[in-house]
């Protein structure tokens, strides 16, 4: 059965934890009774749709050093599990890349696509759940589990914005997930799960009681780890059936923003005219800004939104791509240029330390009277 394992020896002492991650006890110790307190808050504005009140998604960014901590975490544990095929979200896989694409990639051609959402997935996701992870899947000693639970939580839930939720938020369901995924393959569905986006097809219609058993099986494995099903976004539909979108029309069905109609995953029409708009309001912004601060954020989000013509292998998005980096690169100063005017800066400092330890030197330049040969 494919499961999510951790292939390598449990931890079951903290000291053994400390030496894993190359920190002292000590700080581990403290990490782990301060963490609710070393967190800043990011709000994120999210997606309403128009004449609705603004909505933010709440999220976290670690201090140091428990942000260092996090990510030793995670490239020394948490990655190091093995995660099973069906799971695709922030996986770091070479010999199975993981990405939207892989996630939309199970269900292109299927006839019919149930997809449904986890609602408030990341503060839905305890301490205590956490805390069995470590024991149970991990293998770790109850110490050992306690401390990691610590520091990877907030306020008793998973702190979404941390480096460790992601790899928390695939693994959480590893003792119940993988009975229910098996038994959707021997009926002939697929399953695949991306963070918080569950989507299930088949190459036929199901009959409402399959449907309806689904639906239920789902709901169940969500309420085993505290989480819920958010209704609003639980969508069933035959291929060719559309989703009424914010603006009141019906787009084709998208799995992780990728139209699964044809045999290979793509962007909608729709979307790639977006993402070319994205591109040129770039350009056109960068004709009056002289300070590149302000268009990095925008560049972040189109080269983003870029990435996912580059995942679904679309012609223009190497286009795209270079025309984004053109935008950039005509704000960047040329090495050799800046490594004059350091030198220049250096130079000018220099000469105004010199005048200034020369005695008589700024009298000289104000003195006023009369001239020795006058």
């Amino acid at each position: 059965m494919d499961a999510p394992r951790y292939p390598f020896r449990p931890i079951h002492s903290i000291r053994a934890l400390a030496l894993a991650l190359g920190e002292s006890e000590q700080l581990l110790e403290r990490l782990a009774a301060r963490a609710d307190r070393m967190y800043r808050h990011v709000p994120q504005e999210k997606k309403v749709k128009p004449g609705k009140p603004p909505e933010t998604r709440d999220t976290y960014d670690a201090h140091e050093p428990l942000k260092r901590v996090q990510r030793k975490l995670v490239d020394r544990i948490l990655s190091k599990a093995k995660f099973p095929s069906y799971l695709h979200g922030g996986i770091k896989d070479r010999k199975s890349p993981r990405s939207i694409h892989s996630n939309a990639a199970v269900h292109a051609g299927a006839r019919f696509v149930i997809l449904q959402d986890i609602q408030n997935f990341y503060p839905s996701i305890s301490k205590r759940h956490v805390d069995a992870l470590f024991r149970q899947l991990f293998g770790f000693g109850a110490s050992v589990a306690a401390l990691l639970s610590s520091i990877c939580t907030r306020e008793d839930s998973t702190p979404q914005g941390a480096s460790t939720s992601g790899y928390i938020a695939n693994l959480v369901f590893w003792d119940v997930e993988p009975k229910i995924v098996k038994d959707l393959l021997g009926r002939g569905f697929q399953y695949s799960r991306f963070a918080d986006d569950i989507t299930i097809s088949c190459g036929r219609k199901p009959s409402s009681d399959e449907l309806t058993n689904i639906v239920s099986t789902i709901t169940g494995m969500l309420a085993a780890k505290g989480c819920h099903q958010k209704r609003t976004k639980l969508h069933m539909r035959v291929r060719g059936q559309g989703i009424e979108a914010e603006d009141a029309t019906f787009q084709p069905i998208t799995v992780t923003g990728l139209s699964v109609f044809n045999s290979s995953p793509s962007l909608t029409k729709l979307e790639r005219k977006r993402i070319r708009s994205a591109v040129r309001e770039l350009e056109v912004m960068s004709d009056s800004r002289s300070d590149w601060a302000e268009l990095d954020a925008m560049y972040h989000r189109a080269m983003g939104r870029v990435g996912r013509l580059l995942a679904c292998g679309h012609p223009d998005g190497e286009a795209l791509k270079a025309r984004l980096n053109a935008v950039k690169r005509s704000y960047q100063t040329p090495l050799l240029e800046r490594y004059q005017q350091a030198i220049t800066a250096v130079l000018a400092a220099e000469a105004n330390s010199l005048a200034e330890a020369l005695p008589g030197a700024s009298q000289a330049t104000e003195y006023d009277g009369p001239l020795p040969w006058d």
